[in-house]
C-alpha cells in the first residue's frame, strides 16, 4: 500500500532481561490503513504496541509519527501525539456511566472563574459531547446515564472506541476488540471499526487471534514470532492458511 506514512518503527527493541520480548521492528502504518499484527502467544504483539503506546519505554530503535521522529516515553506522550489504544479490559469504569468513561481522566471543567478556581466538572457539557460522538459513530445507548456494567459487551467495547477516537488524531490501536463477544456484538464493532477508517480518517493497528476477523478488516497482516516480524502479507496476496503457517513456523 502507498501513500503518507503515519506511524513507523525502526529497530525498535524491547528487553525484559535476557529476553527479547521485541527485537529489530520494522512496521509502517499507512493513512487510512488497517493492518493486523498477528501471532501466537508471546509473540511479541502486544509488547509492541505497549511499546508504541508509551506503556513500556523502548530500549532501542526509533519511532516516527507522520515522517517526525517522536520521543514516546510514556503513555501521555503518546496521546499528545495522536496515538489511542483501547486494551482488552477496555479501561472502563464499571461504575461510572458512558459520559464519565469518556472523559475519564479529561474531565471538562466549567468555563467561569468559580469552575476553573474549584475545579467543577461541567457536567451538562460533558452528557451533551458524549452523545454527540457516540451518535456520530452510529452508537445508541438506550440510557446514556446508566453504569458501564448494564452495558453489554459489544456497547462497552464501542463506548471504550467512541473514548479513543474523540480523543485519539489519527491512529487507532486496538488489542483484541471482539474478545468476549457474541457473533452480533462482533458484527457491530467489525462494522465500527471499518466505519472508523472510512469515515473518520483513522489509521488502525488491529491485534486478535481471530484469522476470520483480521482478513475481514485489513489490508495487510504482518506476522511476529519470538518477537521479530516473521512475515508481511498483502491481505488479497494470502490465504488463511498461510498466515497460520507463518504463525506457527511450519511449511504452507
Amino acid at each position: 500500500m502507498k501513500g503518507k506514512v503515519v506511524l513507523e518503527t525502526k529497530g525498535l527493541c524491547k528487553y525484559f532481561g535476557g529476553i527479547k520480548a521485541v527485537n529489530n521492528v520494522d512496521l509502517k502504518l499507512y493513512e487510512n490503513e488497517i493492518i493486523g499484527l498477528v501471532g501466537d502467544n508471546g509473540a511479541g504483539k502486544s509488547t509492541l504496541i505497549k511499546t508504541i503506546a508509551g506503556l513500556y519505554k523502548r530500549d532501542a530503535g526509533k519511532i516516527y509519527i507522520n515522517s517526525e521522529e517522536a520521543d514516546i516515553n510514556n503513555p501521555i506522550d503518546a496521546r499528545n501525539l495522536g496515538i489511542e489504544t483501547v486494551y482488552q479490559d477496555q479501561g472502563l469504569i464499571p461504575i461510572l456511566d458512558a459520559t464519565s468513561n469518556l472523559f475519564l481522566g479529561r474531565e471538562k471543567l466549567q468555563d467561569n472563574i468559580i469552575g476553573r478556581f474549584f475545579k467543577i466538572v461541567d457536567d451538562k457539557y460533558m452528557k451533551k459531547e458524549a452523545a454527540r460522538v457516540l451518535k456520530g459513530l452510529g452508537i445508541e445507548l438506550k440510557d446514556i446515564n446508566s453504569e458501564v456494567y448494564n452495558l453489554s459487551g459489544g456497547q462497552r467495547q464501542t463506548v471504550a472506541l467512541g473514548r479513543a477516537v474523540h480523543w485519539g488524531d489519527n491512529i487507532l490501536i486496538l488489542d483484541e476488540p471482539t474478545n468476549n463477544l457474541g457473533v452480533k456484538q462482533e458484527k457491530k464493532v467489525l462494522d465500527l471499526i471499518k466505519k472508523l477508517r472510512d469515515e473518520f480518517n483513522v489509521s488502525i493497528i488491529v491485534i486478535t487471534h481471530n484469522i476470520t476477523h483480521i482478513f475481514e478488516l485489513v489490508s495487510r497482516i504482518v506476522v511476529l514470532r519470538n518477537g521479530e516480524i516473521v512475515g508481511e502479507k498483502i491481505k488479497d496476496e494470502t490465504n488463511p492458511n498461510e498466515i497460520v503457517s507463518m504463525i506457527i513456523g511450519m511449511p504452507s
